[in-house]
């Protein structure tokens, strides 16, 4: 039976690569993809890859019913940097439950969600960052409507350093040049590849749900291949470009609650004492990339450095 996927973000990073990767599999899947501009670069790429690109904004109820029917599954995420959230911090809750009502009335038998866990349990009080609790809340009300899921944690995206500009060639002191707000150089970063890792986990999940339901429902999957400090970005930058770099710590990102998301990293860490990779993702044949894989595929061609 073909699997039909509704892939929220499909035009993002996260949900782009879920819908992507589907889409190398029409035999198995078929992909509906959702975004507020279906005439966007990206959403054209989409349709052309086979995808039905479906206008849907989170926020409208009726939206999201629509978006969600006939799909056996969902690839749930919300965007807090979304200009509707930034605006309304608690549209971000709002819009995950929209497509947990919408997932259990059109009975959605496999619903992925990317979620965080609370800063604030996490912190004691210490460091309560909305980016963390409009997804936690989420949470707690897939569990309450009983609707069949599975939790995943993202790690930080090895990505940022190129979509936020973090890294940088410097060709007149012929270095590389890390900026990041507020992170320290030692501070552990539990870290994903998003492109590779997050896009085949969800797939095994989808690929595993009927032989595996009962393991997988209502557990959390920790989707990040290991804790890396900036210090060991730019130790595996020297290692596949040879080329030496500085790490500078900007005061801020100039977002609130991301200032004090990268302020929990750097007291609390992230994720506790779990082990990485994961136990339960390696279970699901999964094997994650680490530094090296993305610095050599995908960080060093954006800089022009030779591996």
């Amino acid at each position: 039976m073909t699997k039909f996927i509704a892939v929220c973000g499909a035009t993002g990073n996260q949900g782009g690569s879920v819908a992507r990767l589907l889409l190398q599999h029409p035999d198995a899947y078929r992909v509906r993809a959702l975004t507020r501009d279906p005439q966007s670069t990206a959403s054209k790429e989409l349709a052309r890859l086979g995808a039905e690109v479906v206008k849907t904004d989170l926020t409208v109820p009726s939206d999201v019913q629509a978006a969600l029917r006939g799909c056996w599954g969902v690839f749930g995420v919300t965007n807090f940097y979304d200009s509707k959230i930034k605006d309304d911090p608690g549209s971000e809750e709002h819009q995950g439950k929209n497509l947990v009502d919408a997932a259990l009335d059109n009975a959605v038998q496999c619903f992925v969600w990317s979620t965080l866990p609370s800063s604030n349990k996490i912190s004691g009080g210490r460091f309560i960052s909305r980016i963390y609790e409009g997804k936690y809340h989420v949470d707690d009300y897939i569990r309450e409507k009983g609707l069949p899921a599975v939790f995943l944690y993202t790690g930080n995206f090895y990505e940022n350093m190129v979509l936020r500009s973090h890294m940088k060639y410097n060709h007149d002191l012929d270095r590389v040049e890390f900026h990041q707000p507020v992170i320290k150089e030692t501070t552990k970063l539990a870290m994903l590849y998003v492109q590779k890792d997050l896009s085949a986990v969800t797939k095994a999940i989808f690929d595993q749900w009927e032989l595996r339901k009962d393991d997988l429902n209502h557990n959390y999957l920790y989707a990040a291949n290991a804790r890396v400090t900036p210090l060991e970005i730019l130790a595996s930058v020297k290692k596949v470009t040879g080329k030496d770099g500085t790490y500078i710590v900007l005061p801020t990102s100039g977002v609130p609650d991301r200032d004090i998301m990268f302020q929990l990293y750097n007291e609390m860490g992230m994720y506790g004492a779990k082990e990485l990779p994961d136990e339960n993702i390696l279970k699901l044949g999964v094997q994650m990339h680490g530094v090296d894989d993305f610095v050599r595929l995908v960080l060093a061609p954006h800089l022009g450095l030779p591996v």
